[in-house]
């Protein structure tokens, strides 16, 4: 409990100091100041976390091609696990164990990529206990808020700036989902795209809703804290290529075509087909009753005698 104690006082302190520097050139609005102020520096002691995940990040990156194998090697889906369970939890099983090695063997914890959320949960508390608790900084309980409101006045009720602050919060969280969407997508399989994908649609409207009740010096926490993220996320994704790893690479290569699509094998030009009939034999008829060829129009060919000559060989014979 005197380590809570500790930290509600130390963030306090921290406050109190950011006001003390901004007061004279915001006035009544440095204690609004004073927690953007709060956040940035909050954001700042978690760079080391913040270098970790990147490097985590980079080198997941680099495991890809493998990971991928051996999610091919032991795919699953929902038909399978319907149909047949306990080879759906056995599949699983086995590829959580062989990926969980390969996590060892190149000494890669995916975990890592939380540390900065985990750390900051402390602070976030910390600092809802502050502008819920008249004792820790009692200036908070009047601090004014733009229009006619305090700090501590939940979004509801604190006007216009405050639900438009509260969109912003929403729309920043679907961005900063957005962003870790595909970031994740290096390690992801496709049922976890999936739930990942509800989960960008669904976690910003949840917050919008909740944030209704919520102190509006918390919202200007977490629209700080959003915005820093999603530019901390856009700069690492840029340093690894844009979430591309080399064997997304390997799929765009030259024998796959620019799209990725496989492209499909040039067919080598067929010989014509010969009539099997010598030059000028065979030619379509035309016009008048005349074929192509010179010949009559009498459909003769080669060592075959014309219709019309038998036609004349058989009247012959009958006037005989």
């Amino acid at each position: 409990m005197s380590i809570w104690i500790g930290l509600l006082e130390g963030l306090g302190e921290i406050l109190r100091f950011f006001h003390d520097a901004t007061v004279g050139l915001f006035g009544d609005y440095s204690w609004t100041v004073a927690i953007i102020l709060l956040t940035v520096a909050v954001r700042l002691a978690m760079m080391p976390l913040a270098v970790r995940q990147f490097r985590s990040m980079r080198a997941m990156q680099e495991l890809r091609p493998q990971m991928k194998k051996i999610q091919s090697k032991y795919k699953t889906d929902r038909g399978m696990m319907r149909t047949d369970p306990e080879k759906f939890r056995e599949k699983r099983q086995k590829q959580q164990e062989e990926l969980m090695a390969l996590y060892k063997e190149h000494n890669v914890n995916p975990a890592s990529s939380c540390l900065p959320l985990v750390a900051q949960m402390p602070i976030f508390v910390a600092l809802f206990s502050m502008l819920r608790s008249p004792d820790v900084i009692p200036e908070l309980a009047t601090a004014p808020f733009p229009i006619d409101a305090t700090l501590q006045m939940p979004a509801n009720a604190a006007g216009v700036i405050a639900i438009g602050m509260l969109l912003a919060m929403g729309v920043t969280t679907f961005v900063q989902q957005k962003q870790m969407m595909g970031r994740q997508a290096i390690t992801a399989d496709d049922q976890q795209m999936q739930q990942q994908k509800m989960m960008m649609y669904i976690m910003p409207v949840f917050l919008v809703f909740l944030g209704f009740t919520l102190p509006v010096g918390i919202l200007v926490y977490w629209v700080t804290t959003n915005v820093w993220q999603m530019a901390q996320q856009w700069y690492m994704l840029r340093e690894v290529g844009g979430g591309q790893s080399n064997g997304d690479q390997a799929d765009r290569s030259p024998k796959n075509g620019p799209s990725g699509a496989a492209e499909r094998p040039q067919r080598s030009a067929r010989p014509k087909r010969s009539s099997g009939r010598p030059d000028g034999a065979g030619g379509r008829k035309g016009k008048g009753g005349s074929s192509s060829n010179g010949s009559g129009g009498n459909g003769y060919r080669p060592g075959r005698p014309g219709r019309l000559g038998k036609k004349r060989n058989e009247t012959r014979d009958k006037r005989r």
